[in-house]
């Protein structure tokens, strides 16, 4: 597949995704709709204006570890599961065209879309965070990038997550419930299984905990501001935790691919 056929098959999984019209709903409410009320709600709290440092760091958790986390989860589960449910897989293999190369462009697809709407929320969470801030100081230009760049790789990551369990069920539905229940209530409990040590370095919200910018406010365990939302504090390095979230990614790929190899059509 030349660079650009690999273009036109990308551009045709969005366009498909697009026109998913309860998945682009809920995404957008999920990342842009409960980011833009997050702030309402806190800034009502006070006197109309925030800490903004507190408030970026706040807002990119919100995006990286939770409600945009889960905005991946779904577009990445409607990209694995689309062309099945739609009944059109049977007529893209009957073209001759790669399995694998069908399940390739899903990835970028769905990871594309998946940001479009958690920088969107960003975008919202650093207009706030500048406009409300009062007469405090701002966030830092570098501060802004190195959030951005959190929200980016925790949106990927968790897309590609998607995506693979998605190819590997074939369903929308077990898939969500896999996927959220491991994110949300297995990785709680693993986390405080103090015995089992530094294994849990390998749970994905830990490594992607442990890359978030700026300090640890509002962590599991280390006090913090009534502005930050939690995160899992764990001691590990940084390329333990670069390796883990890299494991997250090539495996799910892996398993998704060797799936639809053997799809039936």
């Amino acid at each position: 597949m030349n660079a650009a056929t690999a273009r036109q098959m990308i551009s045709a999984e969005i366009l498909k995704l697009r026109r998913h019209r309860p998945t682009m709903l809920t995404a957008g409410v999920l990342s842009i709709g409960i980011t833009v009320l997050y702030f309402l709600v806190i800034i009502s709290r006070g006197d109309g204006s925030i800490d903004a440092n507190k408030a970026l760091s706040s807002g990119s958790a919100l995006l990286a570890m939770y409600f945009g986390s889960f905005t991946a989860m779904l577009v990445g589960t409607t990209a694995g599961t689309l062309d099945l449910t739609s009944g059109v897989f049977r007529d893209l293999v009957a073209t001759g065209r790669s399995r694998r190369a069908l399940f390739a462009v899903r990835v970028p697809a769905a990871v594309a879309v998946a940001l479009a709407f958690n920088l969107a929320g960003f975008a919202v969470t650093v207009v706030a965070a500048i406009v409300c801030r009062g007469d405090g100081v701002g966030p830092g230009a570098g501060l802004i990038v190195g959030y951005a760049a959190w929200v980016v790789v925790a949106t990927a990551v968790v897309t590609v997550l998607a995506v693979g369990v998605a190819s590997l069920t074939g369903s929308r539905s077990l898939t969500l419930t896999t996927v959220i229940g491991w994110q949300t209530v297995a990785t709680s409990l693993l986390y405080s299984a103090e015995f089992l040590g530094s294994a849990r370095q390998g749970l994905l919200s830990i490594a992607l905990s442990h890359l978030r910018p700026g300090p640890a406010i509002g962590s599991r365990g280390v006090p913090g501001s009534s502005n930050a939302l939690p995160g899992y504090v764990l001691p590990m390095s940084t390329t333990v935790a670069v390796l883990v979230l890299a494991a997250w990614v090539v495996i799910p790929i892996v398993v998704g691919a060797r799936r639809i190899q053997t799809q039936d059509a």
